[in-house]
This record gives structure tokens, C-alpha cells and sequence, in this order.
């Protein structure tokens, strides 16, 4: 039974209903109706709701706090080793939605959530990550949060790589690359603006990371002090960063999860990448005290002046101005062609297939045959000739 009463300029409703979970009497009410006819429709359909066997429940609940509801409810009826695949996807999903609510989870808030995902998971992890997000929806539904599920028939944004070109650095051009870095890093410049100077020493180790470390520029950009082992001159991998794509500001960011197991690795890094690495380490004190004034420390390995950590979007945009200004000596690269450099590189040395795999983090050894098939492309011919020269003097 529902009532009403006027409070102010607006109408308020009031329904006592029995709860079928508990058999305990409660009440819901709503205010803020401009008129009695307004409060009344929606009262009349909250009481259909209500009959129905559609109770809401807690109306704060966040997505993150249902997944944990979700997952302990999920977790003792499968193996451990499928618990466990889910519980990555789970952790990826909390951090995209962190704090919003549940109730505001709808078909066009999580597509466009997916396809912001799909900058920063492969097709198969999406699959993966949105079975999960389907699984805790139809919890909800039972749960009686929704009446259905409010995220069915999603659509998984699918990019043919087939066709992509891989794009990567000659020995030559990484010279260049190298060069103009360095030369660029030692300009004259005043001393208003010799935090300049600072900046592109700490973005010369990025591009050091991720073209003689492999990393993927999200993993660079997450890598805290704790990161670095320097006794061993390792690094440790465990999440990754990336700018959201809904903000024009530079330091908005989300840290994930790595997109699959095999992304957690600690790598061992060569000289030329621990020495830069270790000589930001160095200047990263001086340029935390010279911005002290708004520098927030949060432990990231390359800050900005606020202390929050440098995103993709950043590297993207400092790479790109170089780009244009070596165009036409050098390969146009992404900060992926960085890492697809690395993998020439490790090719050029002979390193095995199943050892690139575990540098890069790849979770198919098909996702590493398919680069290295790229890059050696061109010297399928040099390949015949070594290989007849070989069969001539076997005689």
C-alpha cells in the first residue's frame, strides 16, 4: 500500500512491503515528484516490481564490491585452475569500474567500457574478461538487482591483425634514434629550464625499457621503485598502466592487471638499459625536489612534476614529436614498433623462439612466430642461398 504527502514543493511516496528473503517488513520511499500524479505512476510501478519478487537491494553496492559477492559465490563450485583464470578477469573488471555503482551498470555504459578495454586486451582476453562480467550480471539478476541482465547481447570489438604491419628499427636507424635522443638531451638551454634536460633522461629510459627490455609502454609507465632490482639489474612486471581514453587531461590513468599470466615476468636488463635506467634513478631525486612544491610522491619509477606516474598517451605524444623530426631517416615507429624492435633485435642474436616468448610476455608461442615471421620475411632469400651453400658442400 502505497501513501503520499507533500513536502515543500514536491511530493514524496512511501510503500510498507514484506521482504521474500527475510519475511521482515520494510519501507521504501522516494521524494522529489513536481506533482501527486508523478509520485503516484512511480509508486504503482514499484509496487508491480515488489509483487513481482523484484526487490532492490542496496542501492550503493559498487561493481567492484558485487564482483567480490559474485566471485565467493563462484569460486567453490570450479576448479582451482579456473577460478583462477577468472579471478585475473575479475581483478581487470574492479579496476575499470572501481567505485561505480551497480545500479548504473547498463548495455551502453559497459560497451563503451569494452571497447575502451579493447585498446589494451587482446580479442581472446576480452572474451574472457566480458564471461565474467556476464557471469556476475546474471547474479544480479538473481540477487534481484535487475530484472534482466543489463548487459546481454554486448558486441567484442574485433581488429584483424592479419594484415597489420609490423613496423621495427634497423641497427642503422636505432643509431639515429639513439643520436638524436642523447643530443637532444645535452642542448644548452637556461637554467629556468633545465628540468627539460631531466624529463628527456627519464623519457630515453623508457625508450631504453622498451627497446631493450621488450616492454609494452603500459608496463613501462606502471613500474614502481620497488620494480627495480638493481643487485640484479632486473625488472619485475606485474601490472600495466593506461590513459583513459574519456579524458582529455594527461594524468588520468587506470593501473590493470596483466593482460594474461605469462605478462608477469621479471626480465634481466642489458647494460645500456640499466645505466640510463640507473642514472634517472639518480636524477629522479633532483627533479622530485625541484617541482616539491606539487610533487605528490606515489613510488613510480617516472613521474611528472605532480608525482603521478607518465602514461602511454604521454609516451605516444613525446615519440611522435620525435618521429617528425627524423621523418624520412628513420622508420616511423609507434612505441610498439619500440618493442618490436627488441624482438629484431633478439632475432639477430639467435635467441630462441621459446626464450623471445618468455621476454615478451606472450601468451601463444603463435603470437611470437607470427612476429618473427614478419621480420625475417624479407630474408627468405638470404635463407635459400645460405641453405644451398650448404647442401653443395655436404657434396
Amino acid at each position: 500500500m502505497a501513501t503520499f504527502r507533500k513536502r515543500g514543493k514536491n511530493w514524496e511516496y512511501r510503500i510498507r512491503y514484506v521482504d521474500q528473503m527475510t519475511g521482515k517488513t520494510k519501507e521504501k520511499s522516494k521524494g522529489g515528484f513536481k506533482t501527486k500524479e508523478l509520485a503516484r505512476y512511480e509508486a504503482s510501478q514499484v509496487t508491480i516490481d515488489l509483487k513481482d519478487g523484484f526487490i532492490e537491494r542496496n542501492e550503493n553496492i559498487t561493481i567492484s564490491n558485487y564482483l567480490d559477492v559474485w566471485f565467493e559465490s563462484y569460486k567453490p563450485t570450479v576448479k582451482e585452475t579456473s577460478w583462477r583464470n577468472r579471478e585475473n578477469n575479475t581483478n581487470i573488471l574492479k579496476a575499470k569500474f572501481g567505485e561505480t555503482k551497480l545500479k548504473k551498470l547498463n548495455h551502453n555504459f559497459y560497451q563503451k567500457a569494452i571497447n575502451e578495454l579493447s585498446k589494451n586486451y587482446a580479442y581472446n582476453t576480452l572474451i574472457s574478461i566480458n564471461q565474467v562480467a556476464q557471469m556476475m550480471a546474471k547474479h544480479a539478476v538473481r540477487d534481484s538487482y535487475f530484472k534482466f541482465n543489463p548487459i546481454a547481447d554486448i558486441k567484442i570489438p574485433h581488429y584483424d591483425n592479419e594484415d597489420e604491419q609490423i613496423l621495427f628499427l634497423e641497427t642503422q636507424e636505432i643509431t639515429i634514434f639513439k643520436n638524436y635522443c642523447i643530443e637532444d638531451i645535452n642542448k644548452k638551454r637556461k637554467l629556468d629550464f633545465i628540468h627539460v634536460k631531466l624529463e628527456k633522461e627519464r623519457e630515453l629510459a623508457i625508450y631504453y625499457l622498451m627497446l631493450y627490455g621488450g616492454l609494452r609502454v603500459g608496463e613501462a609507465c606502471a613500474l614502481q621503485l620497488s620494480d627495480y632490482y638493481p643487485i640484479t639489474k632486473e625488472i619485475n612486471i606485474s601490472k600495466t598502466l593506461a590513459s583513459k581514453a574519456t579524458s582529455q587531461t594527461n594524468d588520468t590513468y587506470t593501473v590493470y592487471p596483466p593482460k594474461t599470466k605469462n605478462a608477469y615476468r621479471t626480465i634481466p636488463l642489458p647494460e645500456i638499459a640499466y645505466k640510463q635506467l640507473e642514472k634517472w634513478l639518480r636524477l629522479r631525486k633532483e627533479y622530485k625536489l625541484k617541482f616539491s612544491a606539487q610533487f605528490e610522491e606515489q613510488c613510480y619509477i617516472f613521474p611528472k612534476k605532480n608525482g603521478s606516474p607518465f602514461t602511454p598517451r604521454d609516451i605516444r605524444t613525446k615519440l611522435d614529436v620525435i618521429m617528425s623530426r627524423l621523418d624520412g631517416e628513420i622508420t616511423r615507429i609507434t612505441p610498439h614498433g619500440l618493442r618490436h624492435t627488441y624482438t629484431a633485435l633478439l632475432i639477430q642474436a639467435d635467441t630462441n623462439v621459446k626464450h623471445i616468448q618468455a621476454l615478451l610476455g606472450h601468451a601463444s608461442i603463435k603470437t611470437t612466430l607470427d612476429i618473427y615471421a614478419h621480420i625475417t620475411g624479407d630474408k627468405k632469400q638470404e635463407s635459400i642461398a645460405n641453405f644451398d651453400k650448404m647442401l653443395k658442400n655436404l657434396g
